[in-house]
């Protein structure tokens, strides 16, 4: 998934703006992630990663188009998606489009980090 002399790439889709701002903010904090895009439409989205491989996918779900219709149109691009939403009610859902993670807003940085760790460590076991 990554080279040792790069960083994992992650792009944010949420269609609220302060989400994005704390999004890109996390991702700052970690040395090991770069911010390559942040989108608040999703169809924007769609069309620019469908050229690209990412690393990290951070999604919401209550958008314009569901991130869970998002998650199935982008899943062979994406190594690992997270749902970072306020919608308990639509985790089982978010499994079923294969989402490695699910967080709920509002998200600590502690809990972020804790995520990324977790898959960058299961990623190095599948190797």
């Amino acid at each position: 998934m990554k080279r040792p002399e790069s960083k994992y790439n992650c792009v944010i889709i949420d269609d609220d703006i302060n989400s994005i701002q704390l999004l890109k903010e996390y991702v700052h904090a970690l040395p090991e992630l770069s911010v390559e895009a942040a989108f608040s439409n999703p169809v924007a989205a769609i069309k620019e990663i469908k050229n690209k491989k990412v690393d990290f996918l951070f999604l919401d779900i209550d958008m314009e188009i569901s991130g869970l219709e998002v998650a199935r149109m982008l899943r062979e691009h994406v190594c690992f998606i997270v749902f970072v939403t306020g919608h308990p009610e639509h985790a089982l859902e978010a499994f079923s489009v294969n989402a490695d993670r699910y967080l709920l807003k509002p998200v600590s940085l502690q809990k972020f980090s804790m995520t990324i760790n977790e898959l960058q460590t299961q990623n190095a076991r599948l190797k």
